[in-house]
């Protein structure tokens, strides 16, 4: 019954590699013959989708994202895998700091590519900034804003028992797609004080794109973090980390940098350091 099976798939994927090409079928029959052969005590045969080529069709992408990747892009995943201790992988690793740090427009030494989307890097932006018991400041005017004050409140929850406190976490809430002032904003950091101030500029929920000028001059001014979500943004609108005095800066590669999804690339300055 088992070998039955495994035939049954096995001749499946024959006939879909033959409706490919002769060639490709010629030397999918030989290695299926032989995985025939040394696979017959399997239990479980293998599906007939594992034994064609991937097919992915074509697609326009226009939303926030993922989006199209250029074909410099597709070529460079189909370069040979080194090992992580190589020394090419260290050139590597560098070149992509330093791409990193040319599109953030910052001299951040701490500048790298997490791996995760960028809520990965949202996440780490605001546990490595925050402690239990401190006041942040978030801007709500959309969905991004509202995750952000999510994961802060819960800073400090797993240690509430023992420090018998969490962060406070202060909102200024505007409608989707509404923005703050900077008069609004210096208002808000002078009353609550916070560590940290948070600010989506690209609010792909509402379709914003929130101005930055003046901001970090004012979170300089009160000695709190200005912390900016630019996942949407980066790449189809102006962002410059050091000269608009941005302490923590991240995005996601899969938005209108057109690259893959998974790579979240995130800067912290020295202040945030």
């Amino acid at each position: 019954m088992q070998r039955a099976l495994f035939s049954r798939s096995a001749l499946l994927a024959q006939q879909a590699a033959a409706a490919l090409d002769a060639p490709l079928a010629a030397r999918s029959a030989a290695l299926l013959l032989r995985l025939d052969r040394s696979m017959s005590s399997v239990s479980i045969p293998p599906p007939a989708c594992m034994l064609r080529p991937l097919e992915a069709p074509l697609r326009y992408l226009f939303g926030p994202g993922p989006s199209n990747v250029p074909p410099r892009i597709l070529a460079a995943q189909g370069r040979p895998i080194i090992g992580h201790m190589h020394p090419e992988m260290y050139e590597i690793m560098n070149d992509i700091k330093r791409g990193i740090q040319y599109i953030f427009q910052t001299e951040n030494n701490m500048t790298i590519a997490m791996s995760g989307s960028g809520h990965a890097a949202m996440e780490c932006a605001v546990f490595n900034t925050v402690e239990p018991g401190e006041s942040v400041l978030v801007g709500v005017n959309g969905i991004w804003g509202e995750r952000v004050a999510e994961i802060a409140e819960r800073i400090g929850t797993s240690l509430r028992k023992v420090l018998r406190t969490r962060a406070n976490v202060h909102r200024m809430v505007k409608a989707p797609g509404g923005y703050f002032s900077n008069k609004e904003i210096e208002q808000a950091v002078e009353k609550h004080k916070p560590v940290l101030f948070f600010l989506t500029h690209g609010e792909s929920s509402a379709g914003l794109c929130h101005p930055v000028d003046g901001i970090g001059d004012i979170c300089r001014k009160h000695n709190c973090l200005f912390l900016v979500d630019t996942v949407a943004s980066l790449g189809a609108a102006p962002i410059f980390m050091d000269k608009q005095n941005i302490d923590i800066l991240y995005t996601g590669s899969q938005k209108a940098l057109n690259a893959p999804p998974g790579t979240a690339p995130i800067s912290f300055n020295d202040r945030a350091w």
